[in-house]
């Protein structure tokens, strides 16, 4: 299989542990007085609480009732955010004087980042690209550097890191892409967003279609029925919806963004199937509550706006 080079497509236009000097009691979500939000890593709903949780370059923040919540330890740079039905999974590096290890590797937390359980190569990768089946727990990883069981590609787990397998990725025939989504059941499902389109896999990634009529794609979802994508257009933003069963497309209601700021992440609440979060490029976080009809910006270039 040929190697991917894996970035941001804008480009182209188990040991439990605690990551801080604080005690685990002293770990908590605190509100935010004075909001700046920058370098978001991933967004989503663990743990089936319907709260809006986005991985930061210093730690987790939570939005609740309309209000900020940052973790007062703890603050970690989350790479490749994924959240699931019990917490969520992800990668990066540790915060400061931390005495974890150097990149984290796969780890997990059930307990919103209080603790978090090592998994797979600790201390020695970091996965920018993650996906995880919200219920099925299954995970991808695209290794863009050799390690000690891995070579370059995309690798499935369906055991949380016990075991890699290397996919095939037959018919993927994207150099770039932009994120790995994988349905919430079916462990073998995925679908991959790309500078040429929408690529989607029923057997775990070894062969992949394209979505017809589908473009450039910065950044795609998938529920039980559906998808949602972004994708840039004629010099516009538009998410489209993707039916799982027929793959047809249609366009979907987007917030009003220049081609420059185009969409990196997208998330839905798993307890609100209406109520969908997007993430800029430039750090411009819109949520909707009624499947689009109306979009409210809660954040603007990382300020706070309600």
């Amino acid at each position: 299989m040929k190697q991917i080079k894996t970035f941001f497509l804008v480009s182209l236009l188990g040991i439990m542990v605690s990551g801080c000097s604080a005690s685990d009691e002293e770990y908590s979500y605190v509100k935010s007085e004075d909001t700046t939000i920058d370098h978001i890593h991933g967004i989503g709903y663990p743990n089936n609480k319907g709260e809006l949780v986005i991985a930061t370059h210093d730690g987790l923040m939570k939005y609740k009732d309309s209000t900020w919540y940052e973790t007062n330890s703890n603050k970690h740079d989350y790479m490749g955010f994924q959240p699931y039905k019990d917490g969520f999974y992800s990668s990066g590096h540790p915060e400061e004087g931390s005495k974890l290890k150097n990149p984290l590797g796969l780890v997990k937390s059930t307990d919103g980042g209080k603790s978090l359980d090592k998994l797979a190569f600790y201390g020695e990768t970091d996965f920018h690209y993650l996906g995880a089946g919200y219920q099925s727990r299954a995970i991808y990883a695209i290794n863009q550097e050799p390690n000690s069981e891995m070579d370059t590609g995309l690798y499935r787990s369906m055991n949380e890191g016990g075991n890699w397998e290397k996919a095939d990725m037959n018919g993927f025939d994207s150099t770039s892409i932009g994120n790995i989504a994988v349905h919430p059941s079916k462990k073998e499902m995925l679908a991959i967003s790309s500078k040429d389109g929408v690529f989607v896999s029923q057997d775990g990634g070894d062969s992949f279609t394209k979505v017809e009529n589908t473009q450039t794609t910065t950044s795609i979802y998938l529920t039980e029925k559906a998808g949602l994508f972004s994708s840039i257009v004629e010099g516009k933003i538009q998410l489209y919806k993707l039916d799982l069963d027929s793959n047809k497309i249609q366009p979907s209601p987007t917030p009003e963004l220049s081609q420059d700021n185009p969409i990196m992440y997208i998330s839905s609440n798993p307890e609100r199937s209406d109520e969908w979060t997007v993430v800029t490029y430039n750090n411009d976080i819109y949520q909707t509550t009624n499947n689009g009809e109306t979009w409210d910006e809660v954040v603007d270039e990382g300020k706070v706006t309600k």
